[in-house]
């Protein structure tokens, strides 16, 4: 179920410490931390905090994601936080996502929940000038 070794990442250079996979067939309740790279099959219950996570097709985890990149092939009920997500099509989460530089999500991908940077002040939307614009001219007109 588990292996261990170092892995070099498919889309970096960098060297992850240690690499362990659970299985399809594995069903985990508990706190799982890894230090390194962690691919999971099978189902957890429960928070996973892990330098690299990815979640495969078959993956689902309930709890809450911690990493600093995580890529999502399955499903992840919870809240997700980390500086790069990679949501693929078939993915879906039911919670917030939390990310510092980059957020990806293929078409299909299903998400509910709220989208936040970190580091980020409150965002100002490009439209409310727009909109507070148009409801004083609906006030204004109405007065004259």
């Amino acid at each position: 179920m588990f292996f261990q070794g170092n892995k070099k990442p498919d889309n970096t250079h960098e060297v992850v410490e240690g690499f362990s996979h659970l299985g399809e067939s594995l069903s985990l309740e508990g706190e799982i931390e890894c230090r390194g790279e962690i691919e999971i099959a099978g189902k957890v219950l429960g928070n996973v905090k892990a330098k690299v996570l990815k979640i495969l097709e078959s993956g689902k985890i309930t709890g809450l994601v911690k990493a600093e990149r995580v890529e999502i092939l399955g499903g992840v009920i919870g809240n997700v936080d980390a500086s790069t997500i990679y949501i693929g099509k078939n993915a879906f989460i039911r919670g917030d996502l939390t990310y510092l530089n980059t957020l990806t999500i293929l078409e299909g991908g299903d998400v509910h929940g709220m989208v936040k940077r970190m580091g980020q002040s409150k965002a100002k939307y490009a439209d409310d000038d727009k909109v507070r614009y148009l409801d004083q001219s609906k006030k204004t007109q109405r007065a004259n």
